[in-house]
């Protein structure tokens, strides 16, 4: 199976530069801070985890199987065995075929036929589909400039002081796979923030319900990628939106003036935005 993925997407805002993947930010760059070396060193890494196939053997390899054929689609989707593990693609280094390789997907770019709109319903930008997507398959990453835990608690605070939309995102790595959190506390957190500088991404909204979920995503870098894949099936015309907690329960650590009420109208709404101290 061959992939020849192009991300061609472009802002609506020409003021947001569009890029293809993770970034470090300016701020990080020029720091001197332990937090900030660390993430530079981290973003400097290669991964020499490598796999021994020479060809494609049913999907299985031997750097992890993490993809599966969808037989009606004829795309890669995640495996069922592999919907709540970390997920390892392989990469420049492994000995099997870059061209028939079944365990690349999200290094290839987001897909296609996803259209920006301005949502009704969330009275802001967001994502549709103009195709079917299966359970399992890629949508894009959430790909931004990455953080340290201070500089995000900065924007974060200008966010709210200037009235504007905050897309700071913690992504912290469990045992049972990832999930996006506001702590920083154990585990292996990734920040991202694509307000300035991010991918297409960005445009998706969140949902109580959602139809799309995280997965952490390593190819080459110890950094994982924010990748985003079909939760269920979803039909041409629907907008795609995950839970900016991955569902899980947080206790608010703001004034209840402070929260910011949900849109998502689902049945299981709670009622605001997960908000939590990062």
């Amino acid at each position: 199976m061959e992939y020849n993925f192009i991300d061609d997407y472009e802002h609506i805002n020409s003021e947001v530069e569009y890029i293809l993947e993770n970034v470090l930010s300016e701020d990080t760059l020029q720091s001197s801070s332990p937090e900030s070396k660390q993430l530079v060193d981290l973003f400097n890494t290669l991964l020499l985890n490598k796999c021994s196939c020479k060809e494609c053997n049913n999907y299985l390899c031997t750097h992890g199987c993490s993809y599966e054929p969808d037989l009606e689609s004829k795309e890669l989707m995640i495996s069922r065995d592999n919907f709540s593990d970390l997920l390892y693609e392989c990469t420049s280094l492994c000995s099997c075929k870059t061209k028939t390789c079944c365990n690349r997907l999200v290094q290839y770019g987001p897909r296609k036929d996803l259209k920006i709109i301005f949502s009704k319903k969330y009275q802001s930008y967001g994502i549709i589909t103009t195709r079917d997507i299966p359970r399992g398959a890629f949508i894009c990453e959430y790909a931004g400039e990455l953080l340290t835990r201070e500089e995000a608690m900065k924007r974060v605070y200008e966010n709210k002081k200037q009235g504007r939309m905050n897309y700071v995102l913690c992504l912290k790595e469990s045992l049972n796979g990832p999930h996006l959190d506001v702590t920083n506390n154990g585990g292996f957190t990734i920040i991202v923030d694509p307000a300035k500088r991010g991918n297409i991404g960005r445009y998706l909204n969140h949902s109580c319900n959602p139809n799309c979920q995280i997965f952490s995503v390593r190819v080459d870098s110890p950094i994982p990628k924010i990748g985003i894949f079909a939760k269920r099936f979803i039909k041409s015309g629907e907008e795609l939106c995950f839970h900016y907690n991955e569902g899980r329960k947080c206790s608010p650590q703001s004034s209840f003036e402070d929260r910011i009420l949900c849109l998502c109208k689902s049945e299981v709404c709670e009622s605001f935005l997960p908000n939590a101290d990062i």
